[in-house]
């Protein structure tokens, strides 16, 4: 098996087991001259003593063992999406581990006579003690995993709800903040008395992105065709605005079927890219969106302003930390020399926390 540190096993266990310990085996051990050898302390006190001492070493091996067999199963299978092959590998390790102690602690009855109390101990009797031992011990610290996952369950639905609330208010307020309306009514003011039909449509547009905020402000996954949807109508705008200054390559229609994402994911990332990227006729600014995977990578070549616009980085931390709380998968950010990515995972419906 495996090395388990100090810090794994407080993690897998979910509290410090040694009082316990402490406590239960002295009280098994107790029980154990009673239950399996049929000796009371008041009738051969000697003979209780001597079966409380083999009692309570037993007990002590078997608890040693079972505890390395659950945390060993649990850290190979962890998570309520794996209860149940939890369950089955730990009864059958358990189960093994059972029989096999149980033969061991029976060979000296059957090997010395002179123990009086030897033929008070069949093998029967002897191997129902050590399955009740166990399932009481597995119990305990089944018990006590599964309680602390819905107790961390219900603590990070609550992060997650609130987590969700702030980004999408960050993002809300990062597109209806004065930089933002200001920039597109300047384009379309500019567009109307030149072209009134793509002023139409550059309004159209406008709403479209405005429409997705709302109707998305109260959902934590949305599919990757209406995320897509939006950003087409965002980019709509970004190419009035600065038109072949920028270019952005979408996946394929087909790729995007039975696909969920964060909302507003991808929309936060070209906005990063804008801002902190030059973009012009001359130098454009090139961004593709490819699924690879089950991840989407959002990249645009790096050319950086000279004069840095200051920068919260929001929408990244909030992206980050509700895939985190969401799926338990990590955001990877990859900057080079030339490039800039975000790969974010995509979201399968029936992984969802």
């Amino acid at each position: 098996m495996a090395k388990i540190t100090k810090e794994e096993k407080l993690k897998l266990t979910g509290f410090n087991d040694m009082a316990l310990r402490a406590v239960l085996i002295p009280l098994f051990a107790f029980f154990y001259p009673i239950l399996v050898f049929g000796i009371w302390p008041n009738e051969t006190p000697l003979e209780f003593a001597i079966c409380f001492f083999i009692g309570f070493v037993y007990i002590f091996i078997f608890w040693a063992i079972d505890y390395r067999i659950v945390l060993t199963v649990r850290k190979r299978f962890q998570g309520f999406e794996n209860h149940k092959k939890r369950l089955v590998m730990t009864g059958v390790f358990l189960m093994i581990s059972t029989v096999v102690l149980t033969v061991l602690s029976h060979i000296p009855d059957l090997v010395n006579d002179d123990l009086q109390y030897r033929a008070k101990t069949p093998f029967f009797i002897r191997l129902m003690a050590s399955i009740i031992i166990t399932v009481i011990i597995v119990s305990i610290y089944e018990g006590w995993y599964n309680f602390a996952q819905f107790k961390d369950g219900m603590i990070k639905n609550e992060e997650l709800k609130k987590e969700s609330a702030q980004a999408q208010l960050a993002a809300l307020q990062n597109q209806v903040n004065p930089h933002f309306l200001f920039n597109s009514l300047n384009t379309l003011i500019s567009v109307i008395p030149e072209d009134q039909e793509t002023a139409v449509s550059f309004a159209e547009n406008l709403s479209k992105v405005y429409r997705y905020l709302l109707e998305i402000r109260d959902k934590e996954i949305i599919s990757l065709k209406d995320e897509l949807n939006c950003i087409r109508a965002y980019d709509y705008l970004l190419k009035i605005r600065f038109g072949d200054g920028i270019e952005i390559l979408y996946p394929n229609e087909n790729e995007c079927y039975n696909k969920h994402i964060i909302p507003l994911s991808i929309q936060m990332l070209l906005e990063n890219a804008v801002k902190h990227n030059i973009v012009s006729q001359k130098n454009p600014l090139s961004i593709k969106i490819i699924i690879e995977g089950e991840s989407l990578k959002v990249s645009n070549n790096l050319q950086l302003k000279k004069v840095h616009q200051a920068s919260t980085k929001v929408g990244l931390v909030n992206i980050q930390k509700r895939y985190d709380l969401l799926m338990e998968k990590k955001v990877e950010i990859v900057e080079t020399e030339t490039d800039f990515q975000v790969i974010i995972p995509l979201v399968k419906m029936n992984v969802i926390k």
